[in-house]
């Protein structure tokens, strides 16, 4: 009987590993148990229910214009629109970088303007649910400023919902039911991290609409939800099979009328309430949706209140500014057309060691010798180097290539990780076969390792940020472009301005900032899925990889947060920051990697004093 046991088990275990060993190539699925639950919890806890969120949430033109200096107000139409005329002292941003410029109010309350009062619902929910409470939407938009900005709603009443067979008066409101909570696949497990995680995740997929004519059309497709009062259905009638769940609060449970299996499309008068609304649900994991303009764009001319006219209109004045020109096309088709890409930059051949540095200085064979730039400080490099290094700073790093005399370049640095960036400039300038010396000056002598030695930890798996194996990596969403604001045109004057830019400095992040608050920063994990699966990750992290122009993976990367790579020494990460960060991403290298972070996890990848050779250093 007991072999028999062994004999079970041991058949168990074979398919165990079996099984687990079919799935390398996927991502291991996220668990999704009960954050829903942690999620509402930590939402009635800390006074954000839906009715918090609707609380004081709208303002109109006329009562911020005459103190426009005591708010911050963001306009968050497309960059032409703000520069042809926006309201004076405005700052324009996208929706997906809404919370990034709210940092900038210092104290001011918030007033977000877009063209018709609608997306900016979405904005200031994002923004309510972050900590920004009295942010306020512009009532009717730019379309109450100045008739040169009211199209937006001029364009869009409409009554053509009057006589459709989808329209119902005498209204028959279909009773309400209880369905099953939404899923929420998230990497966070407690409610403020799940609570970012699904803000940003309202924030990078846009707007959440539908147009009348699509509802109308096919209602049947849609859970409608008709937020009016029941005097108003009664009055005016609604969109046929609708429900009307108002109150709708997750503390009373009114959350459970709505069917998480369907695409849940609010409506109200004008599509600004049913904008806030919609974005609170899209933050709780329904698939939602707002009705656009509401029923000023279906029953407009029965509407006796609630409706968009001319006497909405302000006539304040307007500011214009200089359109804001994003060279980023210009400059991807330039890097994709002559062989630039992120792949083509990191091909094979950007790092060395430094064994092969000192057998190539010395094999008395001139013709293979390297030029060395070290970008270590002048005292350091005073105190040791390499025989024949020069010394230069990262900001001066292409003035002293210029010595190379078409030797290729090898730059040594403390660690490797600084000179990440020299080197991607480099290649990115004309020397495509610039390479980084592994380790560093930590590789080259003892005396000259302690930048590695002093830095290796566990600061990871000593953390609640660290997620452990298999991972959990957070689903990739499209972001669009990044933003290189510039009068150039042409790719190469475009390319030197933005090589300038990565010279100016280290773009960096130690772990401990990082594993503190790890919600502050858009993460890429620059591994491989096996790798994850075998260690973990950061919390919260994303894996874009590949990431190249010509694919579009780029998109992946929110150009609108602090994009921190993060690879196992710190020194590819260097490079792709430094890519990126030309590219117009605010980009950051986390130091050291996970040589840092899980050291005595780590079974390769691993700085060790076997690393450090005994090559002579000079001091003249």
């Amino acid at each position: 009987m007991k072999n028999l046991m062994k004999l079970s088990l041991l058949i168990g275990m074979v398919a165990i590993i079996l099984l687990s060993g079919c799935k390398k190539d996927e991502p291991a699925p996220v668990p999704a148990t009960n954050n829903f639950e942690v999620l509402k919890e930590y939402l009635v806890n800390n006074g954000m229910d839906l009715p918090d969120m609707l609380g004081s949430w709208i303002t109109t033109a006329d009562v911020i214009y005459p103190e426009l200096s005591t708010y911050h107000i963001i306009d968050i139409r497309n960059a032409d629109d703000f520069a042809a005329g926006h309201i004076p002292g405005a700052v324009n941003a996208t929706l997906g970088g809404i919370l990034t410029e709210a940092a900038n109010a210092n104290g001011k309350p918030i007033i977000v303007a877009c063209y018709t009062g609608q997306t900016a619902g979405h904005a200031v929910m994002a923004m309510r649910l972050s900590g920004y409470a009295d942010a306020k939407v512009l009532k009717w938009g730019m379309s109450s400023w100045n008739a040169a900005t009211a199209g937006s709603w001029q364009n869009n009443t409409g009554s053509s919902a009057i006589g459709n067979s989808s329209w119902t008066l005498p209204a028959s409101i279909t009773p309400n039911t209880t369905f099953s909570v939404p899923t929420l696949t998230t990497s966070a497990d407690d409610g403020a991290g799940i609570l970012a995680e699904r803000v940003s995740a309202l924030l990078s997929g846009g707007m959440n609409k539908v147009a009348n004519s699509e509802l109308l059309a096919s209602p049947s497709s849609y859970f409608v939800n008709n937020y009016w009062a029941l005097d108003d259905v009664n009055h005016y009638g609604h969109v046929a099979g609708a429900y009307r769940i108002n109150p709708l609060t997750l503390a009373d449970g009114e959350y459970l009328n709505l069917d998480a299996s369907q695409p849940v499309v609010t409506y109200c008068w004008t599509g600004q309430t049913s904008s806030m609304v919609t974005a609170y649900l899209k933050v709780l994991g329904y698939d939602s949706k707002s009705l656009l303009f509401g029923t000023n764009g279906m029953i407009y001319d029965n509407l006796e209140s609630h409706k968009y006219t001319d006497a909405a209109i302000m006539g304040y004045e307007l500011e214009t500014s200089d359109p804001v020109t994003n060279g980023f096309p210009v400059l991807k088709q330039y890097l994709i057309d002559n062989s630039m890409d992120v792949t083509d930059v990191l091909a094979s051949g950007w790092i060395t060691t430094s064994t092969d540095v000192n057998e190539k200085m010395t094999d008395a064979d001139a013709a293979n010798d390297y030029y060395i730039i070290d970008i270590r400080n002048e005292a350091d490099y005073s105190t040791g180097h390499i025989e024949t290094a020069v010394n230069a700073t990262l900001a001066d790093v292409l003035t002293a290539a210029e010595g190379a005399d078409g030797k290729t370049i090898v730059i040594a640095c403390y660690t490797g990780q600084t000179a990440g960036h020299a080197v991607m400039a480099l290649r990115l300038s004309g020397y495509p076969d610039a390479k980084l010396m592994k380790w560093g000056m930590s590789s080259w002598n003892a005396a000259t390792s302690a930048s590695w030695a002093n830095n290796i930890g566990n600061a990871g798996t000593e953390s609640e940020s660290w997620t452990a194996a298999p991972g959990a990596i957070v689903e990739n969403v499209n972001y669009g472009d990044p933003l290189i604001d510039t009068d150039l045109t042409d790719g190469a004057a475009i390319l030197a301005n933005q090589v300038q830019v990565l010279l100016g400095g280290m773009n960096k992040v130690t772990n401990a900032d990082v594993l503190a608050t790890p919600t502050n920063y858009f993460i890429n994990n620059f591994w491989d899925v096996a790798d994850v699966e075998h260690y973990g990750n950061i919390t919260g992290a994303r894996r874009v990889k590949p990431l190249t122009l010509a694919g579009d993976e780029y998109q992946f990367l929110n150009p609108n947060a602090a994009v921190v790579s993060y690879c196992w020494t710190g020194q590819t990460s260097s490079m792709l920051t430094a890519y990126l960060k030309v590219l117009g991403y605010d980009s950051k290298s986390l130091l050291f990697g996970t040589n840092g972070m899980i050291y005595d996890n780590l079974e390769s990848h691993k700085f060790s004093s076997a690393e450090t050779m005994d090559f002579p250093l000079v001091t003249k």
